[in-house]
């Protein structure tokens, strides 16, 4: 009988913790910029945060470089590649006007390089052999405006610094400073 109501009781407590969860409202969309991201948000707490989970690529990335022929000959080429990202973040929610809202928030995800950028020697235009990963752990912030419109759709306007704690190239922090992008998504 006491197994029986603390699992009762459990049971309870899970279906109004999830209840209350789920009656938060959210947004799925997209976000396009220097990524293209399947973009959901799920405001938490009593409106003023929101966690935002993006997953995309940024599949149009070229560098110049070098690479060794049979003879060890460095024949000059410019590399094609990409990278497919997972980050989350936890923004914080300001109004300015009815339906408009300032965010800023932190955020880290996990990035995968592909391509053959990653797959054969590199040299940088100094000539050095330089050594790419393909894991990337970015880890940035992120500072946008929000304008709910009258039918059930946001629209954002976003900058997103990012660098990566565990470099895509050996020695190299920076990912993106410059990552601005534009959202629309579906409020629900």
């Amino acid at each position: 009988m006491k197994n029986m109501k603390r699992t009762l009781t459990t049971i309870v407590i899970l279906a109004l913790t999830v209840g209350a969860i789920m009656a938060q409202p959210r947004a799925v969309g997209v976000r396009a910029g220097y990524n293209f991201e399947a973009s959901y948000q799920h405001e938490v707490g009593l409106g003023s945060g929101m966690v935002e989970v993006d997953a995309g690529i940024s599949p149009f990335l070229f560098s110049k470089g070098y690479y060794l022929d049979v003879d060890g000959n460095r024949i000059p080429t410019t590399y094609r590649y990409g990278r497919a990202q997972l980050v989350v973040f936890y923004d914080w929610k300001m109004s300015i006007l009815t339906n408009l809202n300032w965010y800023v928030g932190v955020g880290a995800g996990v990035s995968w390089g592909y391509g053959a950028f990653f797959d054969s020697p590199h040299y940088n235009n100094n000539g050095s052999l330089t050594t790419y990963r393909r894991l990337g752990l970015p880890a940035g912030l992120q500072l946008g405006i929000e304008y709910e419109l009258p039918i059930p759709l946001n629209l954002s306007l976003d900058w997103r610094p990012m660098v990566n704690v565990f470099a895509l190239r050996q020695g190299d922090l920076v990912s993106n400073l410059l990552n601005i992008a534009v959202g629309i998504r579906y409020r629900f």
